[in-house]
C-alpha cells in the first residue's frame, strides 16, 4: 500500500471510521471500513468516499439512512471492503480496542492528520469582556489513556515541532479521560499543517485561528443570566465566563477537592440561578 494512502487511512481510523474484520454470521470473512456522519456533514462523507474510491479502486455509494436512538436522526454513511483493512486492524486495534501507538503515528501523513482533526478536532476561542478574541486553543478529542496522550504529544513535538498539552475530562472512564490541546501559538502552527487538506465545508474548524487576525469585534450573543452583562460568548448554564468560573469552582471543583459545595447561588435581582 502506498505510504500516502496508508497515512490517510490511519487518520480516518484514528477519527470516526470503524474497521470490521472477522467472520460474518454466514461464515464468510469480512474486512471492511464503515463511516457514518450526520446529514449536516454529508459533503465531508462524500469527500472521504471519493478518496477511497480513487485510491482503493472500489465502487460504492454514500447512503442516507436513519441513525441514533430510535432512528431519530438522518445520517450519511458507506461501507467499503478491502483486504488491507485486516493489516490496519492489527496495527490500530492490537488488543481489540483502538490504541494510539508510536508505530501507527509515525505512519500517519499531514493529510491523515487533517482527516483526524476534521473528525475529532474542536476549536475554542476566548473572548475578553469587550468582544475581542484574546486567545484560542485547538483540541483533538483522543479520549484515551494518559500514556497514549503522552505518546501523541511527543509525536507532534518531535515530528512537527508543535507543542500540545495533555488535558483531562474526569467525567469519562479512567482509560478514556485524556485528550490533547494546543495553545494559541501551537494552534497557528497546527492550522498551517492541516489547512491544505481541510475541505471548504469543514473550514469552520480553523476559523478560530483566522479570528486572531480579525480587526472586527465579535457580535454579542446575549446577557449573562447572573450578572446581566452583555457577553460575546456564553458558557454553560447561560453564564458569562467569569460567572461560570465561579459557579464551577463553588459547585464542582470544591466537591472534587473533598470540600462541600457552596450554598451560595448567583443572583440577578432577587432570583437565584
Amino acid at each position: 500500500m502506498n505510504k500516502d494512502i496508508r497515512g490517510v487511512l490511519i487518520g480516518m481510523v484514528f477519527g470516526d471510521a470503524y474497521l470490521g474484520v472477522g467472520l460474518r454470521n454466514n461464515g464468510c470473512f469480512r474486512s471492511e471500513m464503515r463511516i457514518v456522519h450526520s446529514i449536516a456533514q454529508k459533503d465531508y462523507c462524500e469527500h472521504k468516499a471519493a478518496l477511497l474510491r480513487k485510491h482503493l479502486n472500489r465502487h460504492f455509494n454514500v447512503n442516507i439512512g436513519k441513525n441514533g436512538p430510535g432512528g431519530r436522526y438522518k445520517a450519511a454513511n458507506f461501507t467499503v471492503s478491502h483486504p488491507y483493512f485486516k493489516q490496519l486492524k492489527r496495527w490500530l486495534y492490537p488488543r481489540g480496542i483502538k490504541t494510539y501507538t508510536r508505530k501507527a503515528l509515525d505512519m500517519i501523513t499531514p493529510e491523515g492528520i487533517a482527516m483526524w482533526y476534521m473528525d475529532d478536532g474542536h476549536p475554542r476561542t476566548n473572548t475578553n469582556r469587550d468582544g475581542w478574541i484574546k486567545s484560542v486553543s485547538t483540541d483533538i478529542h483522543t479520549m484515551c489513556s494518559e500514556t497514549e496522550a503522552s505518546i501523541i504529544k511527543d509525536f507532534f513535538s518531535e515530528t512537527y515541532g508543535i507543542e500540545f498539552n495533555i488535558r483531562c475530562d474526569p467525567r469519562r472512564p479512567k482509560e478514556k479521560q485524556f485528550f490533547i490541546q494546543a495553545n494559541t501559538a501551537a494552534s497557528k502552527e497546527f492550522a498551517g499543517l492541516v489547512q491544505p487538506y481541510i475541505i471548504p465545508s469543514m473550514l469552520y474548524k480553523l476559523a478560530h485561528v483566522a479570528y486572531l487576525d480579525s480587526h472586527e469585534r465579535q457580535t454579542p450573543v446575549g446577557e449573562c443570566k447572573s450578572c446581566g452583562k452583555v457577553v460575546y460568548e456564553m458558557r454553560r448554564r447561560n453564564l458569562c465566563t467569569s460567572c461560570y468560573s465561579r459557579w464551577h469552582y463553588q459547585n464542582i471543583a470544591r466537591f472534587r477537592d473533598n470540600r462541600k459545595p457552596s450554598n451560595r447561588g448567583f443572583y440577578k435581582g432577587r432570583v437565584m440561578i
